[in-house]
């Protein structure tokens, strides 16, 4: 009874429309992009694909290379089929233009939806943390079925997308805050002279980027649409992911409707450095029918003025000490950075080989083994960390000599140089926790972390004593992590750790150079006093542990 009730309330809802000869409703399950959708719509604040044209048009600033796109959808039991298309290209230094179409079509005849969009986007700061966009449209409602049933108009959106990064990359990324407003003023006319204000649609809210391969968002959508008379604050939230080195995505999300009941929502995509696929399910109730949603897109080529020029590096600089170059240059300010590369060359300004083979987190390099006696010529890129990744333009180039070293090996860079170390127990200065054997310890351990309060493996296969050097290899140059200190008994038994102590990893060449560390190896210290005789002991409490110094 309850169900009979529900749809008999669904058709004369359905019918109030039709007689008031309402258009592009919104709040319904009708809707664009399997991606944002399977996030349950909350794409306001990401909106770093070609259907921000229909979620925030600021957004398109994030898409650096030319993109074509569409969707297809087949919705309430097969009554309505609807397609979307759209085509973003980036043009001069930072900016994107877009156009697009999105199509309802009733399968009775009754009625057909159009829209024909053009949007921009440019950023409002340098370092592109706010960006603006703006959107024109053409809307134009037709039925095969009923000539006189016809209507057409202009219409405008307007976004704003404020980019904020994380200063402690323990606790994340990036916050990001969107604004989208759809239809300011909008009218449509029909052909019988009555004109029709389609409502105006508010969407606000954030997105927080945990890591580059994580975001959880959420935001609210407000609208008054008089043909349904009713006021409903809408929530939108959802959840992605990536994994296999950003090739498959996953996401959920939970989505209000206007008449309807919220319902949760999922999707997957699939990413190749071109093209990629996207899927997104909608839970309705049973009597409209779930909506499935496919996506598809291609991205190509450089951007209309050539590669992206703002991501440039700059004041590119070399400093030569035999065979050892060192390269400097200034941090990109763009928030999408993966890092930068590094590529050499005997002759000046072309043949350049890339030097490393992942992308640099660091603003320096540097190189030992190259080949004395001989000039070198340097250019950095910088690489975007979006999906897929883009790279700039050449930086200037720079030259370099090496000089008379001795015996330098004619290689580029070895794998051992290519590695992130820290020399932890210099860092830490270890040798001011004490000599172990005077205070009845077999040493100490190290412990270390990617994250904050997470997960901490330990460094040493046995006890360390209080060394002036040891090195924790095998890190990504530029990275933080995080290290926690325990004192280890006679007894072999464990004191509580100390608290956590955080630094970032270098280039091995670079610590080696200065001295650091020799050889990457624990060196041992001349033991001192006589070692205390060997008995079972208590675990040392945290307290057997010296006082960190604040970081």
């Amino acid at each position: 009874m309850a169900t009979r009730l529900r749809i008999l309330t669904l058709i004369a809802v359905l019918a109030l429309s039709s007689s008031a000869q309402a258009a592009f409703d919104k709040g319904g399950i009708s809707g664009v992009g399997a991606r944002p959708l399977g996030m349950g719509g909350a794409f306001t604040s990401i909106a770093d694909s070609g259907d921000a044209v229909f979620y925030n048009p600021a957004g398109l600033i994030q898409v650096l290379r030319p993109e074509i796109s569409g969707m297809g959808a087949v919705l309430l039991n097969g009554q309505e089929d609807e397609f979307e298309g759209i085509y973003v290209q980036p043009f001069g230094d930072q900016m994107a233009w877009a156009i697009g179409t999105n199509q309802l079509l009733y399968t009775d005849g009754s009625e057909n939806d159009r829209q024909y969009l053009f949007s921009f986007a440019a950023p409002l700061a340098v370092d592109k943390s706010i960006s603006f966009g703006i959107t024109a449209k053409v809307l134009d409602v037709d039925s095969p079925t009923v000539p006189s049933f016809q209507a057409s108009g202009f219409g405008l959106d307007m976004g704003f997308l404020w980019h904020i990064p994380i200063l402690n990359y323990r606790y994340g990324k990036q916050l990001n805050i969107g604004l989208f407003a759809q239809d300011l003023d909008t009218n449509i006319s029909w052909q019988a002279g009555s004109p029709e204000l389609i409502p105006l649609d508010v969407r606000g809210g954030l997105s927080y980027e945990f890591t580059d391969d994580l975001v959880a968002a959420c935001e609210f959508e407000s609208f008054n649409d008089p043909n349904l008379g009713m006021d409903k604050l809408l929530l939108h939230a959802g959840i992605e992911a990536w994994f296999f080195e950003d090739h498959v995505g996953l996401r959920t999300g939970y989505s209000d409707f206007e008449t309807l009941d919220g319902v949760f929502t999922a999707g997957i995509s699939y990413r190749s450095n071109t093209w990629g696929i996207d899927y997104a399910y909608i839970g309705h109730p049973q009597y409209l029918g779930s909506s499935h949603r496919i996506s598809a897109n291609w991205r190509f080529g450089d951007s209309f003025l050539g590669k992206v020029k703002s991501f440039i590096p700059e004041d590119v600089a070399a400093y030569v000490d035999g065979d050892l170059i060192t390269l400097k240059w200034s941090s990109s300010p763009s928030l999408s950075l993966a890092g930068y590369n590094v590529y050499f060359s005997k002759t000046t300004g072309t043949g350049y080989v890339k030097i490393n083979s992942r992308p640099i987190r660091a603003n320096y390099f540097q190189m030992r083994g190259l080949e004395k006696n001989t000039h070198y010529y340097f250019v950095v890129t910088s690489i975007t960390n979006t999906i897929p990744p883009v790279e700039s333009q050449y930086s200037k180039e720079v030259v370099a000599g090496t000089t008379a070293a001795p015996g330098a090996p004619v290689v580029v860079q070895s794998d051992v140089q290519n590695e992130g170390v820290i020399d932890i127990a210099r860092q830490e200065q270890m040798v001011s926790f004490g000599d172990p054997a005077k205070k009845g310890l077999k040493g100490y351990n190290i412990y270390v972390s990617e994250v904050s309060g997470g997960r901490f493996d330990k460094v040493n296969a046995q006890p360390i004593e209080n060394v002036p050097t040891y090195l924790v290899r095998k890190l990504k140059v530029g990275q933080k992590y995080f290290f926690r200190f325990t004192s280890v008994g006679l007894d072999s038994s464990e004191s509580a750790p100390s608290r956590e102590v955080s630094f970032v990893a270098l280039p091995y060449s670079a610590v080696v150079q200065q001295g650091l560390a020799v050889g990457g190896q624990q060196q041992p210290a001349a033991a001192t006093g006589a070692q205390p005789a060997a008995q079972p002991a208590a675990a040392p409490s945290a307290s057997d542990l010296p006082a960190l110094p604040a970081k």
